[in-house]
């Protein structure tokens, strides 16, 4: 038991433990209605395109986080424009978008004589850094897109599983899905000091992916996949600690240990179970 609560006698691990329970939480939920929309590639679009909000804060000096939160959700609207206005597909639109703000941020970085550890950690994940202002984005952030999703429950419910029958029945099809853009924008940014960007697509799709090997429910999904978030970002969070390595590589692969155990443990996936001589 004092492996788990002796590091939480710093005020840095409280800051991180804090941090981590919120995002594992808010990339579950948030990850779940990705998952039902097949809106995966747009986690990773995001993520990787913020490098260039990045590296604006940086040349700047203006907060790294912030100017990154208030770029990526330019990003996600954009995206959404030019997959409404330009007639492509969604996919389509992500590559686009993604592919040249993150040349840009590329450029720009590659302009730089130096660069410091914070580029560092935002590209692979420093939650033992996390400080208390950064706690308080965190914190915000998830308050306000939890309790949109709460409030709207059905509505994304009924866009999650039927975008045009939600339509036709009086619900703002655009709207839903700016607001889902927004939401996977800032739950991108505000975890990215947790996983990086480079492997924040992973706390986002894989506990959703998880749950849903277990259950065909939403409300059971939901509630497996904050299990699985939250379970692997704390995981991940110690063995970071314990072990000093990165923590985006430690909850990414987390999360995927217990995607591959619910793929072979799950009840839905009978035929599997039997190869491994399990009893149905």
């Amino acid at each position: 038991m004092h492996l788990l609560l002796d590091p939480l006698h710093y005020t840095f691990m409280q800051n991180a433990f804090i941090g981590t329970v919120a995002i594992g939480i808010l990339c579950a939920v948030v990850g779940s209605f990705v998952v039902l929309l097949r809106l995966a590639f747009i986690g990773e679009g995001l993520a990787h395109g913020s490098l260039a909000g990045l590296a604006i804060g940086y040349l700047l000096n203006w907060d790294l986080y912030l100017t990154a939160n208030f770029y990526t959700i330019g990003l996600a609207v954009l995206i959404g424009f030019v997959h409404e206005k330009a007639k492509v597909t969604l996919d389509t639109a992500i590559g686009i978008i993604f592919s040249a703000s993150m040349a840009f941020g590329i450029a720009l970085i590659s302009s730089m004589k130096f660069y410091t550890t914070d580029l560092t950690g935002y590209l692979f994940g420093s939650v033992l850094a996390i400080t208390s202002f950064d706690l308080k984005i965190i914190l915000g952030a998830a308050f306000i897109i939890l309790s949109i999703i709460i409030l709207f429950f059905k509505e994304f419910v009924f866009y999650a599983f039927d975008p045009e029958m939600a339509e036709v029945a009086g619900l703002s099809r655009t709207i839903l899905h700016y607001t889902m853009l927004i939401m996977t924008a800032i739950t991108v940014v505000v975890a990215s000091q947790t996983v990086g960007i480079i492997l924040v697509t992973a706390l986002l799709i894989i506990p959703a992916a998880s749950a849903q090997q277990w259950t065909k429910s939403l409300k059971k999904l939901l509630l497996l996949a904050v299990f699985f978030g939250l379970t692997s970002a704390v995981i991940g969070l110690y063995i970071s600690y314990y072990f000093n390595i990165a923590s985006g590589a430690s909850i990414a692969l987390t999360a995927t240990v217990f995607f591959f155990i619910s793929f072979i443990f799950s009840s839905e996936r009978q035929p599997l179970r039997r190869s491994f001589g399990l009893k149905d």
